[in-house]
């Protein structure tokens, strides 16, 4: 049991840093980046969400999530790729 532990302890080691459980994939970016055309885009021009406040931009969220009609996944998915950007490590996108 020991030996099976060490071996996958050091294949983890092996393969590197794991993705924190706030992190994007390349593929939820992109799928972020969708829903944040599609739902937001819609009704209004696009706003920097660097601009607001933590608290400000978060009650934002709250309220244009529900305006908007976002499925739980989709709420999800757009406040990550949305935190990803605020943190500066998405590109803003031309």
């Amino acid at each position: 049991m020991r030996r099976v532990l060490l071996l996958l302890t050091a294949g983890l080691a092996w393969v590197g840093k794991p993705a924190t459980a706030d992190e994007l994939t390349t593929k939820e970016t992109a799928a972020g980046r969708k829903v944040y055309v599609a739902k937001c885009a819609k009704c209004h021009k696009f706003y920097e969400p660097k601009k607001y406040s933590e608290p400000d931009w978060g009650r934002w969220m709250d309220k244009m999530s529900v305006k908007s009609k976002l499925k739980t996944d989709q709420d999800k998915l757009l406040r990550q790729y949305l935190d990803e950007y605020r943190a500066g490590r998405i590109p803003k996108a031309k």
